[in-house]
This record gives structure tokens, sequence and C-alpha cells, in this order.
């Protein structure tokens, strides 16, 4: 009897509790309660639900938003030095006494003038010396040759005779190479720097007469964020500005871009080349580099619009009270939008809300728009997850500087 109690308990709490949930479940489906209906006053056909709620006929209530277009537009801007295109620390090739110094500093000196010159009296004594040994072996050749012709000498004391002469002229240019190399010239057209060197004053081959810098243009070490390593290319335009030259701007192009990206900071390290034919820019300045980019028409799309699968990145597209799956790229992150690469158009619809319940091609009842983003900022990086996203930056980058 015990038993039969027991399992008629049993039952009832079972049949208790079915019906329980065939009420709850009964009462949570169709056209909503009157409470939802006024919790979305913009809806279309008189208020048929909230977001994600069913409404007729099975379908889910979506709340949409445009997408919208941006220009593109941006400005990269990153802090260099600017080094001269070419530049050199003169040093003579001989050690000797400072004999004359025919330069002055921060002058421009032109290609082969003569800087410095060592004392050469030895060296001149010696191509003196080897020109009159020159001199009498082309003697001895020319009587050698006339005894030659009339058989008075061997044909082997002939080409002895034109040997001599051949050494004689080895030693002339040897003794002539010594004495050049007592006169230091300047390589190349540029500015002479400052110097301490003055007559009488001993140098070595390591001895820095003076510097030489061709500053006609001017190459600018700077480095730009990775994300815009694909956009950076030699030959893009730049301008240019530095502190020590206010109010000017100078135009050159990118001409180096290195192959790896650092791995600390993340940044690309590149050189630009400016114009300076009025010498402004000195070495050692600072320079703000500044690569405007082209605007492009790019779309941006809510970032609650943004979902992701195994698949890759995506948004719901409405049309027609239905939605359909589109697969985008993204190509920047800002706040509170995402500027993406899609099959879409500026002002088509895609859903912000209610987007857990949507399935490709299912049917989808509009009850509300979200407003249009504003005040958009640019930031992040392309291609990242929703939690890889960085903070928001300027529309103006500047790299971290280097510890």
């Amino acid at each position: 009897m015990t038993r039969f109690r027991q399992l008629l308990v049993c039952a009832v709490l079972l049949a208790a509790a079915g019906a329980g949930y065939f009420m709850f479940s009964g009462g949570t489906e169709g056209t909503g309660t009157a409470a939802e209906s006024a919790a979305a006053p913009g809806a279309r056909g008189g208020g048929r639900g909230i977001a994600g709620l069913g409404g007729p006929g099975g379908s889910v209530n979506v709340i949409t938003a445009k997408v919208s277009s941006d220009d593109g537009g941006a400005t990269v801007t990153s802090l260099g030095t600017a080094k001269a295109a070419r530049s050199v620390a003169v040093t003579p090739q001989v050690t000797g006494i400072v004999a004359e110094v025919e330069f002055r500093p921060g002058t421009r000196v032109e290609a082969g003038s003569v800087l410095v010159r060592l004392e050469d009296d030895e060296q001149q004594v010696a191509v003196d010396r080897a020109r009159v040994a020159l001199t009498q072996a082309q003697d001895t050749l020319e009587r050698s040759r006339t005894l030659a012709s009339s058989k008075t000498i061997s044909n082997v004391a002939l080409t002895e005779a034109e040997t001599a002469v051949q050494m004689a002229e080895i030693e002339v240019r040897s003794a002539q190479v010594d004495l050049d190399r007592r006169t230091v010239k300047a390589p190349f057209a540029g500015i002479a720097g400052l110097t301490d060197v003055v007559p009488g004053n001993l140098v070595t081959t390591s001895a820095e007469i003076v510097r030489i810098e061709d500053v006609s243009t001017i190459k600018v070490g700077f480095e730009v964020p990775e994300r815009w390593t694909g956009r950076i290319v030699p030959g893009l335009p730049i301008s240019a500005t530095a502190e020590g030259v206010p109010g000017q701007d100078f135009a050159g192009e990118v001409t180096a871009v290195d192959s790896r990206v650092d791995e600390t900071t993340r940044t690309l390290r590149m050189e630009a080349t400016l114009g300076n034919e009025d010498g402004l820019i000195r070495p050692g300045m600072a320079v703000v580099v500044r690569i405007d980019f082209d605007n492009q028409e790019q779309l941006s799309v809510p970032s609650l619009a943004l979902q992701w699968d195994r698949r890759g990145s995506f948004v719901w597209h409405f049309a027609d009270d239905k939605v359909t799956r589109v697969p985008v790229t993204v190509l920047s992150r800002r706040s509170g939008a995402v500027v993406v690469k899609a099959a879409l158009s500026p002002g088509d619809a895609v859903v912000v809300e209610g987007v857990q319940r949507l399935r490709e091609g299912a049917t989808a009842t509009l009850v509300g728009e979200a407003p249009e983003q504003t005040g958009i900022e640019e930031g992040g990086t392309p291609g990242a997850s929703p939690e890889a996203a960085e903070p928001a930056v300027s529309r103006t980058e500047t790299p971290p500087a280097r510890s």
C-alpha cells in the first residue's frame, strides 16, 4: 500500500510539472505582450514585439542600422632625423705634417678641390729623380735602336733597353702617386664642417681632417605602424616640416622600405628623400614626415553588426523581410564602427540587434532602426577579432618612439 501511495504522488508531481511547462511555453510565444509592443514605439506595423523575440509567423524581430560610406582618407605622421644624402669624414691617405689648409669651415667646396696640403719636399724630389731616370732610359733606347738597325748590337740588348724605359715610367708614376697623396681633396661637392686642423699638425691616416656633407638632398629615416606596411611603398609622395625651418614644407618621396617589422615596437622602418636645394635643412635636425593617403570610398558598419564564426567575420543584411549572411573583411576599427570590405552598398540595412536568433534566409520583422554613428575615430588592428581590438586613436597616427 505504501509503494502504491508513493507511485501516486510521483504521478501527480509529474502531471503538475508538465502542465506548468505547457503554460509557460505557450505564454511566451506569439505576437508578444502589450508591454513588449510598447517597448518598440518606432516599430513598423504598430509595434510587433522587441528585437530578438518572435514576430508574426515565427519571424525574428530585429533592429537595423544603415551601412555608411567612409572616405578612407588618412594621414600618417612620424618623427625622423635628417641626414645628408652623402656624408664622409675626410682623412689623409698618408701620415704627414700639414702645410696648408685651403678651405673655410662651413662653406661649400667643389668636387676635387684641395682641402689640405701636407709637406711633400721628399716626394717632389723622388718624382724629379724618377723623371731624370726615365729621360736617361729613353736616350739609351734611342741609341740602341740606331745601333740595332745597323746590326751593331743584338736584339737582346735592344729588348733590355726597352724594358729599362718601361721600368723608369713605372717609377715616375709611383713617385707621382706618393706626391699626389700629400694633397687631400674633396671627394664630392658639399658643405665643409668645422675642423681643428691647422698648419704644423701631424696627421695620421686615422685622423679626421673635416667632414664633407652633400645637403642638396636630405634623407630622413622614420618608422610607421605595421598596419600601413601594405600601403607605403617606394615612390609614395610625402611632405615634411622641420622645427628649425618654421613655416615651410618640404616635398619628397619614400625611397626605401625595410624588409622586416620590428618585433618590439611593431613598426616598419623606412627612408624618404627630400629636396633641399637651399640647404635649409641641416643633418641631425628633427623632421616630421607626413604621408597623406588618397581618399577612397569605404564601407562602415556599426560594431554591433559584426559577427564571427568559424568561417570568419560577417554581417546580416536585411532586405524584403529576409536576412542574408554577407562575409566581410575588416579593414580598420573605430570607436563604435568598423570599416569593412564587403558586397554591400551605402544605405543597405544590417542587423545590429536580434542577431543571435538569425539564420541564413530567415524571415525577420523590423521593429526599429539604430541612430547613425557620429564622431568616429580610427583605431584597432585590421582583421583582428573583437577581443583583440586596440583602443581608438586619432586618424593621424604617430608610431611609438624607440627607446
